[in-house]
């Protein structure tokens, strides 16, 4: 179904700002879930081969690689950062997980975050400037199979994050029995340091409920 109403524009500019929620929400809730994470933590890799430094990294590729289909192929982030973060296949690549492909020492916890921030922020502007008239047009070229339309890509990048938030909650004994990334911060985050508020993670909890 389109989401065109009768005069092709309200509807769809709901849905826009429905899926750029959907975005700044789990991205929020990923980034202040992770914040009080040490290295050992951040970087430990799960019984399922990923880790919470893989897991910000991963979905800061697909931030960046998704919204490169609608801007020109352009990419954010290095290429060789996607080699690292972007591999879908299940199995092990050259017998090594996906936890322990992560460099620490060249992939510190707040290069990371400010990646992962950067391509998201990236995405959000591409979504805003996308012509919903095209919705329900063929996908870009480079997507796949799997996302027949330009809304599909948009719809699949709204849920993305979540997806990875439930396999977090579910592999990292830190989040069991709490609803951490369950939550929906208030505002939009920013790291400790970067803003005249520090780091805003919301107050008014009743307010986002």
């Amino acid at each position: 179904m389109s989401p065109l109403d009768s005069s092709g524009n309200t509807g769809a500019e709901l849905v826009k700002e429905a899926i750029r929620r959907q975005l700044n929400r789990s991205g929020n809730t990923l980034l202040c879930g992770l914040e009080p994470l040490d290295d050992a933590e951040f970087f430990a890799e799960g019984p399922s081969g990923i880790s919470a430094a893989w897991s910000v990294g991963h979905l800061a590729c697909v931030c960046d690689l998704f919204s490169s289909w609608f801007d020109h192929d352009e990419l954010v982030l290095e290429k060789s950062f996607h080699r690292t973060f972007n591999e879908l296949g299940i199995a092990l690549s050259e017998g090594v997980s996906k936890a322990a492909k992560v460099n620490r020492g060249r992939f510190s916890k707040e290069l990371l975050f400010a990646c992962f921030r950067r391509a998201q922020i990236k995405a959000l502007r591409t979504l805003a400037a996308f012509d919903v008239r095209l919705w329900n047009a063929a996908g870009p070229p480079a997507a796949p199979d799997t996302l027949l339309t330009c809304g599909a890509v948009w719809e699949h990048l709204a849920v993305h994050t979540y997806w990875h938030l439930g396999e977090l909650a579910g592999s990292m004994p830190r989040f069991f029995g709490t609803y951490t990334l369950n939550t929906l911060p208030h505002f939009f985050y920013e790291p400790p340091g970067t803003g005249k508020g520090g780091a805003v993670c919301g107050t008014d909890w009743t307010s986002s409920m």
